[in-house]
């Protein structure tokens, strides 16, 4: 019922007036002239610039959380409303999101936190979403936070996702979505946690576009809650913890 109704609501969206979504870059924004930089970069396909243009940021320093909000996801955003906007190409894109995702892999090794939150993470990518980066942000979040985080990748199938969640012994279990056609794999995945009385007490997070279109659409799906960012979803994470279940 909920996939259905979102099918009719996109098909309602594309025979409107179409309007274009504004931009998630504005040079006024905090870090907006580095994120303007380092789209232009991408936008040129120019690795080596967008490495710099970190690196000069962290030089700088920059907070490597600041990096994040407000350099890399809004410029993923905004690759992937070009994207939409058929203004890229999917190879295009793709190229985007590696560089992207190089940058993360370079950044990694600066967000350690020594105080340890004593919690546990594992997330994934629903099985079917090959869009991974939303996934990585989370659990680079968690990390910041002090959590001990096991990110899974792209596409994940729900069952091998359940059980590394057990096999960690997870607080929280975080899935990505990107795509309406990923929600079914969403719906999926939490009702057989559900069913597993091995994740009786894991708390369920589910996030992506969809779910910041509609805003209770995680609650229609069962899950634990959602977030717009990851950063908001450590969080929510922390307060569902506290929270009595």
């Amino acid at each position: 019922m909920v996939i259905a109704e979102r099918n009719r609501a996109a098909a309602e969206r594309l025979t409107s007036a179409h309007v274009e979504p504004p931009s998630f870059i504005r040079p006024e924004a905090p870090l907006g002239v580095v994120a303007c930089g380092y789209l232009d970069a991408l936008l040129q396909g120019d690795q080596r610039r967008a490495l710099e243009v970190i690196r000069e940021a962290i030089e700088a320093s920059t907070p490597v959380k600041d990096i994040y909000v407000h350099v890399l996801h809004p410029c993923q955003y905004e690759v992937g409303r070009l994207w939409q906007l058929r203004q890229l190409s999917t190879a295009e894109e793709h190229y985007c999101t590696a560089v992207t995702q190089m940058v993360l892999s370079q950044l990694y090794p600066l967000i350690g936190n020594a105080d340890r939150a004593g919690r546990r993470l594992v997330a994934t990518a629903v099985d079917g979403n090959r869009h991974e980066i939303g996934a990585r942000f989370v659990a680079d979040f968690f990390e910041m936070a002090g959590w001990d985080t096991f990110y899974l990748g792209a596409s994940t199938p729900a069952q091998d996702a359940i059980d590394e969640a057990v096999h960690r012994a997870a607080d929280v279990l975080a899935v990505s979505a990107t795509l309406d056609d990923h929600l079914a794999s969403v719906g999926d995945l939490v009702a057989a946690a559900r069913a597993d009385e091995r994740c009786r007490d894991v708390v369920v997070l589910v996030g992506g576009q969809p779910f910041g279109v509609d805003h209770d659409l995680w609650r229609q799906l069962g899950a634990d809650g959602s977030a717009p960012t990851a950063e908001q979803a450590v969080r929510v994470a922390e307060q569902l913890l506290a929270a009595p279940r």
